[in-house]
């Protein structure tokens, strides 16, 4: 898909990623059918690093999250893969959206408002001295609260001490996103994932097509959409994850692509002549000869 990005991003070009590539051939004799995979595409430009297949062999590949993603999405190690009719992408330690200043004022404001309250746990006596102030924050700030759950003294230390650590003004953190294709269905895998700072145990495994990483009170800011699923005849897409600002879409991340059965070749057969039955042997050719006279 082209589309195009908001004035800030029109400009980012992907970087050239170097490419390992390795065949290995399949069983001869058998149908196949193509597949692709890239590892990423930035404002509709052409995913890097890229591999094709067209069934006949595995082509494998690798590379870095390209640094021209800048605050939108950092980190990552890239892996792809495509061969008969099955194809996967996977990126490995990826953070997204750690502008802080692309948050909404409400958002930043909240964020402040919770520190403050964080610095002063510490002198805070009973636990209700310490729970209450600290989920009125969370609950100030659009969409944390419908992520972060802080039900105990223990939990409020442990958010703290990760607010020090400015996770929270990272949208969401992914220790592993996997894309695979086969024939017509796709899963994503997730592993580790935190949104705000929060960790999400229930978005690890298999994730549902058209899920919604971030609360929906953020998606003026960014959207980020995982398992986006596209038919489109014989071949069958699932990116792994969408990335959107200000409503324009500036990233996918991790694609896979299974398509149709190649082919079959055409042979040519020379014509045959009909059938016209035995053929038969010619007819003899009488020889004129002079038979010797005796007397």
């Amino acid at each position: 898909m082209r589309t195009s990005t908001t004035a800030g991003i029109a400009g980012i070009a992907m970087a050239a990623t170097t490419l390992l590539v390795v065949a290995t051939s399949t069983a001869s004799g058998d149908p196949v059918s193509s597949s692709s995979a890239y590892g990423a595409s930035v404002g509709g430009t052409p995913g890097q690093p890229a591999v094709a297949s067209d069934g006949t062999s595995t082509q494998t590949g690798g590379g870095a999250l390209p640094a021209q993603l800048g605050p939108l999405a950092s980190g990552g190690v890239l892996e792809v893969s495509a061969g008969d009719d099955a194809a996967s992408a996977a990126v490995t330690n990826l953070t997204l959206g750690s502008a802080l200043a692309q948050l909404p004022p409400e958002v930043k404001d909240g964020i402040a408002n919770l520190n403050q309250v964080c610095t002063g746990l510490g002198q805070a006596g009973q636990a209700n001295q310490v729970l209450t102030p600290i989920n009125d924050a969370i609950n100030q700030i659009p969409g944390l609260g419908t992520v972060v759950e802080v039900p105990t003294v223990e939990a409020a230390q442990a958010f703290c001490n990760q607010l020090v650590d400015t996770d929270i003004l990272d949208l969401a953190t992914v220790g592993t996103l996997k894309t695979q294709c086969t024939d017509q269905t796709g899963t994503v895998t997730l592993s580790d994932v935190k949104v705000l700072g929060a960790p999400q145990p229930v978005l690890a495994g298999e994730i549902a097509p058209e899920t919604q990483l971030l609360p929906p009170e953020l998606a003026a800011v960014a959207k980020i959409t995982l398992n986006h699923q596209v038919p489109d005849g014989e071949n069958f897409t699932v990116e792994g994850l969408r990335l959107e600002v200000g409503g324009q879409l500036v990233a996918v991340l991790a694609s896979a692509t299974c398509g149709g059965p190649q082919a079959e070749p055409v042979v040519q057969q020379a014509p045959t002549k009909p059938n016209k039955g035995p053929k038969q042997a010619p007819k003899p050719t009488p020889v004129k000869t002079s038979a010797p006279v005796t007397g």
